[in-house]
């Protein structure tokens, strides 16, 4: 368990049918923090793991009893946080892997503005993008993805929690525009490095030129679909360029999907459902509202 700077940062993991390399995720951040909330939303959480997580120093495990979602994962874990004290809190995904100095480095970004900085992001390592690192500048953006990501639970308690009714996808989207609209700011860096699986990856090939792309399940293209009107019709108004912007990359997520990903109809299907529930008003888990799960 941490001390001195690193002890005002707990951690929290959202943990949904963990395979058995997680452990081996969370053992690379742990001891940059002082406590870490293993959050699982596991409908039937797996015996094995829950022990070995109950049996790590500093680890707190805390089983949902179901799938309440990512955003009421990281409410959960954040209330536990400031329950124990903690000024911040890191935010991962359990397919991401934290380099040994992140914490140290995001930490580093803050100095001097901690009262107007809402959230310090690492910098997500690929293969296709080694050359930035070598770059050690905190740069201002308007969101960051929630995974590796440092909470200011001052802002936190200021802005409001993460939206629950958002239930997956876009919820780290909505935050940062949030932060920004309350004049906190989102900051990456680019000397805290974070490895983490976007989606399944997906190989394809145009005109002899192969190259990798990342695929959604139908579901996670109905969560999409939905949110993003949802934040939309939020945030407009006072971020109209990103609005746009997010328009236009989905127009061209639709063409990738027609020209190579699988299951084009099913998915196309649940966009479909996405945009009327939107229509409609409805948020929050998809099997709330209709029957089974695709």
């Amino acid at each position: 368990m941490s001390t001195g700077a690193h002890g005002q940062v707990a951690g929290v993991v959202v943990l949904y049918n963990p395979a058995a390399g997680v452990l081996d995720n969370i053992n690379s951040y742990l001891s940059q923090i002082g406590r870490l909330f293993a959050v699982d939303n596991s409908e039937t959480p797996d015996p094995d793991v829950m022990q070995q997580l109950a049996a790590m120093p500093g680890v707190t495990y805390h089983a949902n009893g179901g799938n309440l979602g990512v955003a009421s994962a990281l409410n959960i874990g954040a209330k536990l946080a400031l329950a124990y004290g903690y000024s911040y809190l890191l935010t991962m995904d359990q397919d991401s892997q934290a380099a040994p100095d992140m914490v140290k480095n995001m930490l580093a970004c803050l100095a001097g503005q901690e009262a107007t900085t809402g959230i310090v992001a690492p910098f997500l390592v690929r293969k296709s993008n080694d050359e930035h690192l070598s770059r050690t500048s905190c740069e201002r953006v308007l969101t960051a993805m929630t995974s590796g990501s440092l909470l200011n639970l001052t802002a936190y308690r200021s802005v409001g929690p993460f939206r629950d009714d958002y239930f997956i996808d876009f919820i780290d989207n909505e935050y940062g525009l949030r932060l920004n609209m309350h004049d906190f700011s989102v900051i990456r860096t680019f000397s805290a490095r974070l490895k983490h699986n976007v989606g399944s990856p997906l190989k394809v090939s145009l005109a002899g030129v192969s190259f990798a792309l990342t695929s959604h399940p139908p579901l996670r293209k109905y969560y999409k679909t939905r949110n993003r009107l949802y934040l939309a019709q939020s945030y407009f108004h006072k971020f109209p360029g990103y609005c746009i912007k997010d328009f236009l990359r989905f127009w061209g997520e639709l063409v990738r999907l027609f020209l190579f990903e699988e299951q084009k109809w099913n998915k196309l299907n649940m966009m479909i459902k996405g945009i009327a529930d939107f229509r409609k008003g409805r948020s929050g888990r998809y099997e709330d509202f209709h029957e089974g799960n695709r």
